[in-house]
């Protein structure tokens, strides 16, 4: 009875080490492109639940060409 409750005690810790530990990840992060991430706004955007005009500012604000040039506006 004393050696099962030792093999448990000291399994149980071990187990919740092996869980913590995160394994390395084998793939590459991936970087999202600037279209991936417009193409993501304006799917959340068309779910969003905003007034017409605000939904046109925003959709044109996404869909228009910017062209920066380092300046701050």
């Amino acid at each position: 009875m004393r050696k099962s409750v030792y093999s448990l005690l000291l399994a149980v810790p071990v187990l919740l080490m092996g869980c913590a530990e995160r394994p390395a990840s084998s793939e590459p992060q991936h970087v999202y492109s600037e279209a991936e991430v417009k193409a993501f706004a304006l799917k959340a955007l068309s779910a969003s639940d905003m007034n017409s005009d605000l939904y046109a500012r925003y959709r044109r604000a996404l869909t228009e060409q910017h062209h920066s040039d380092g300046a701050g506006s």
